[in-house]
């Protein structure tokens, strides 16, 4: 505990509980201590809260104007204010004061290995990666196994940004050994860690892992503190259940996860991934439901208000919407590309390629499906190679159908098959299979009217666009081409088109 000579009547042992609360995310009772507290220690502890809950400009207000007397609050200020400043990219104040402040303290210190992880962090963030793994080596010399823990995320980081996931997932295991080992485990460093190992289980076929992660997941104390990793890993574990062709288990996880969105954005991507299950599943009329109903939410949101994970919702809201209205498909791709590329907060700091793979997949699909056909292949085959270079396996291989389904080379469907191995009961496997048996209509069997359609459809019109050269109605001419779809078996207009150039090639 910090040692003060404020003068303040607070009890110690309010301190005493106040650090176990940080640690096990109990944030309400953290409030309960330092609000309205004035002392310099009260204001101290306020900012490690804001800094744990992500305040960071609440942090850096606490300790702008603060005093350099007595000499704990010098450095205790200049630590944590050198963190928040860090936090929001002012790298080099942040870093100025960390290193001002570790200048007054000795191994031991209170604040000393915090200081070592906070500057460990900030030099990942500006690519520094040697200082990066320098700092984090004191942390992991130290005889708290949750700093231990710190270091190793800190070096899971280091992996992420060389590219070498696998070595990721191993600094992340040892995090996890070294938090369960510890006598009383900083919760919220563990559901953070828990976090990122579950978004790497949901991209890579790590069948053991994803066993640990849910054992770890069912064990973990939840705090209300904790909502946005409960919710996430609750999240990562549906889509983990629905590659697993655990589609039950994956619609009641992606409603869970619905109850526990902390905002209207995280609610937005929930119900698209129940839209898009859903679809893929053949539910369609559960998935319209839904669909329309993240329609009616995002479309009165303010997406400029937000720079994470979120954002993606865009995307497959454009993804969804190009089968059943291409304006909102459109205008959903349109803001998505107004808003800038970084979806993840985590990759936010650089330009981790796998951002652009997210992007690449969902605007090459939607391409596709808008009629665009050479762009969307050259943007899928910029997604396949990133994920193919990161081992994201079945995104890999959804890539590698639409090629396929836009191609009909059979190049694409061999890898396709050979990526989704892992998860043979998967949708994405059924997919993949039907790709090469898709029923051959013969076009003498559609009626004339549907014909003309059917041949502008191949040609790359869309709706709008064939109901001015034929002169109908856009209604008419959507629920021709929903039929057409169901007569063929298919759910796009990449897919229709994939099997019109199939049974051409076949005469």
């Amino acid at each position: 505990m910090l040692t003060t000579t404020s003068g303040h009547d607070r009890d110690n042992s309010d301190w005493n509980d106040f650090d176990r609360a940080l640690k096990s995310a109990d944030f309400q009772f953290c409030h309960q201590v330092v609000d309205g507290d004035e002392t310099p220690e009260g204001r101290v502890r306020a900012a490690r809260l804001a800094l744990r809950e992500r305040r960071f400009l609440d942090a850096i207000g606490l300790l702008s104007d603060f005093p350099n007397e007595p000499r704990w609050a010098r450095f205790a200020r200049d630590i944590i204010l050198g963190a928040a400043l860090g936090s929001t990219r002012d790298y080099t104040a942040g870093r100025r004061l960390i290193d001002r402040g570790l200048a007054d303290l000795a191994p031991g210190d209170e604040l000393y290995e915090e200081a070592y992880y906070y500057k460990s962090a900030i030099a990942w963030m500006q690519h520094e990666h040697r200082e990066a793994q320098e700092s984090a080596s004191v942390l992991l010399a130290s005889a708290d196994p949750n700093n231990r823990a710190r270091a190793r995320i800190v070096l899971s980081w280091i992996a992420l940004r060389r590219g070498d996931v696998l070595h990721q997932v191993d600094e992340l295991q040892r995090a996890m050994n070294e938090l369960d080992a510890a006598p009383t485990p900083d919760q919220y460093i563990r559901a953070n860690a828990l976090f990122t190992l579950a978004l790497l289980c949901r991209e890579l076929p790590m069948p053991e892992m994803s066993k640990r992660v849910r054992e770890s997941f069912e064990s973990l104390p939840w705090t209300p503190g904790l909502q946005l990793e409960r919710f996430q890993v609750t999240r990562f574990l549906a889509t983990i259940n629905e590659l697993e062709g655990n589609e039950l288990a994956a619609f009641a996880g992606f409603k869970a996860a619905t109850r526990l969105a902390p905002s209207e954005y995280w609610n937005v991507l929930c119900l698209l991934d129940r839209a898009a299950l859903a679809k893929n599943t053949g539910e369609t009329a559960f998935s319209a439901e839904q669909l329309n109903d993240a329609h009616e939410i995002a479309r009165v949101l303010s997406w400029n208000d937000v720079a994470g994970e979120e954002r993606s919702a865009l995307l497959v809201l454009a993804e969804l919407f190009a089968d059943e209205n291409v304006a909102v498909a459109e205008q959903y791709l349109a803001l998505f590309r107004s808003l800038g590329e970084s979806v993840i907060p985590q990759l936010s700091y650089g330009s981790d390629p796998r951002v652009r793979g997210f992007a690449a997949y969902s605007q090459g699909l939607t391409w596709l499906r808008l009629g665009d056909v050479e762009q969307g292949k050259i943007t899928l085959a910029q997604a396949w190679e990133i994920f193919d270079d990161f081992n994201y396996a079945w995104r890999a291989a959804l890539c590698a159908l639409r090629l396929y389904e836009a191609t009909q080379d059979r190049r694409w469907i061999v890898r396709a098959t050979h990526k989704i191995e892992p998860w043979p009961r998967s949708w994405i496997a059924r997919q993949i299979r039907d790709a090469t048996t898709m029923p051959s209509v013969p076009l003498q069997q559609i009626p004339p009217a549907k014909r003309k359609v059917l041949e502008l459809v191949r040609a790359g019109r869309r709706n709008s666009e064939i109901a001015h050269i034929l002169g109908r109605s856009p209604n008419t001419i959507r629920n021709q081409v929903a039929e057409l779809f169901a007569t063929f078996n298919v759910r796009s207009r990449a897919e229709l088109v994939a099997v019109l150039s199939k049974q051409r090639t076949a005469q």
